[in-house]
């Protein structure tokens, strides 16, 4: 009898060996090693299979659509198809996943009762850090926000009730991904997101990533050798650079000392006042500036009290 792994995680990938290489490596590198990884290719051309077969890992299935989709829709469904896990995560071909991703996810799920949940993503773009996706903003509908498929994490059988990625996606009003998570919303399941940073992303129109594959592989290779050395420090380095999520509304901003923050309000008063927006991301620039340094300070003290160095 064949064992079914907790979690499966589909790749979707076209052409894109050259930072592949680093995404599947990431993967691997996971501290919660139960799972399986379907890589389907959108009749890729390149080397992506030989790439594959060099990790020699029993894990890792590879299947090359015969059409190209264009999307990720329809690999995405093929992956679902092929699947066996509990759970189905989704991981882009020139994203990063943190070690304590699939666990921290799987945990969150099991112990929240839920259907689906997220992770906290950092975008970066050439000249660094772009934006953060992740809980929301307050008072925020679940269906108005999106955050990137490589943070989600979903039991199998929700296909049952939503259906399959929408493979039609020209005809979609809205992203493929922004489509998914619309019905995942609507339908009425559990969501709860994690408050864990545990995702790196490298947005293709930040980096053209298409016209431009030396700088984006050069990008993902240096942010995978840090994860692969030391992804505490990492990891607490982004915390400490990020202020609040940007969202749809592209409100930005990085972790101030709280007199700078009440002149930037006092400044700005009247469109503090009149602006509901600008209230609404002011006060949740508050509330994650404390949020991160909480957690922060939290996963520091709890590494010293297991003896590990943060700056090996």
């Amino acid at each position: 009898m064949s064992h079914s792994p907790t979690v499966s995680v589909i790749i979707a990938t076209y052409n894109s060996s050259h930072t592949l290489r680093y995404t599947i490596k990431s993967l691997l590198n996971q501290t919660f090693q139960d799972f399986e990884a379907w890589i389907i290719g959108d009749c890729c051309t390149d080397d992506t299979k030989e790439l594959i077969d060099s990790f020699n890992d029993s894990r890792l299935y590879w299947y090359n659509r015969a059409e190209n989709s264009g999307s990720q829709p329809a690999p995405n469904n093929e992956g679902l198809i092929r699947s066996k896990g509990k759970y189905i995560a989704y991981l882009g071909h020139d994203d990063l996943w943190l070690p304590h991703h699939l666990k921290e996810l799987i945990s969150h799920v099991e112990n929240k009762q839920l259907h689906f949940t997220y992770a906290i993503t950092v975008h970066i773009a050439p000249n660094g850090i772009e934006y953060v996706r992740g809980k929301r903003f307050i008072g925020l509908c679940d269906k108005d926000f999106v955050s990137p498929p490589s943070s989600w994490l979903h039991k199998k059988d929700l296909i049952d009730k939503i259906g399959f990625w929408d493979e039609d996606y020209l005809k979609l009003a809205r992203p493929p991904d922004a489509d998914f998570y619309s019905r995942v919303a609507s339908s009425g399941i559990k969501i709860e997101p994690s408050k864990k940073l545990t995702v790196i992303k490298f947005p293709s129109p930040s980096w053209k990533s298409y016209k431009n594959k030396i700088d984006i592989t050069d990008a993902i290779e240096s942010y995978w050798t840090r994860i692969s050395k030391n992804p505490i420090n990492l990891e607490l380095e982004l915390l400490n650079a990020i202020a609040f999520e940007y969202s749809k509304f592209h409100l930005q901003g990085m972790i101030l000392p709280m007199n700078v923050l009440l002149k930037m309000i006092k400044k700005n008063i009247s469109l503090f006042l009149k602006n509901k927006l600008y209230c609404v991301g002011v006060f949740r620039y508050i509330y994650l500036k404390r949020s991160y340094y909480k957690y922060r300070k939290s996963r520091t003290k709890g590494l010293k009290k297991r003896g590990l160095n943060l700056h090996d």
